[in-house]
């Protein structure tokens, strides 16, 4: 293991942490969907997990209008990557509520990558609007009201 955490910081690999956290009204599906979920990180390619812990699940008395209470628990993930459109294509995937980036200190991307990351965001933004689930609100200023 540490051979290849080695190996990747020398090949430029971003080395990060996802903290992950679930929240729902049984204890068991807290544990189960949270462990299967980063699980599923590890499978990308270009994503080499190395560190994974798992707070206790804890109970939360009203986490959201109309739940009386539920179980929360909370995963952080230390892996490295291969190059940031991946890092942002799992930050969108797998929801982490933060994220922490270790290494390299600066990193260079092509415009070509940066064009693919900002359509991949402008893509998910644009699946939520619709699903009715939000986007982008453009609302007229006044100045243009006035004209």
């Amino acid at each position: 293991m540490k051979e290849e955490i080695r190996k990747k910081k020398k090949e430029g690999w971003i080395e990060a942490m996802f903290s992950i956290e679930v929240l729902a009204i049984k204890e068991e599906v807290v544990r189960d969907s949270l462990s299967k979920h980063t699980d599923e990180l590890g499978k990308v390619l270009g994503v080499f997990v190395y560190e994974k812990t798992f707070s206790d699940s804890t109970l939360v008395k009203n986490p959201l209008k109309g739940v009386e209470e539920a179980y929360s628990q909370i995963a952080n993930i230390r892996f490295f990557v291969k190059d940031v459109m991946t890092l942002v294509s799992l930050a969108i995937t797998y929801g982490p509520s933060s994220i922490e980036i270790f290494s390299p200190n600066e990193k260079n991307i092509s415009m070509s990558d940066l064009q693919n990351m900002m359509n991949l965001i402008s893509g998910v933004i644009h699946q939520f609007a619709a699903a009715g689930m939000g986007g982008i609100v453009i609302a007229p200023s006044k100045s243009r009201e006035q004209k």
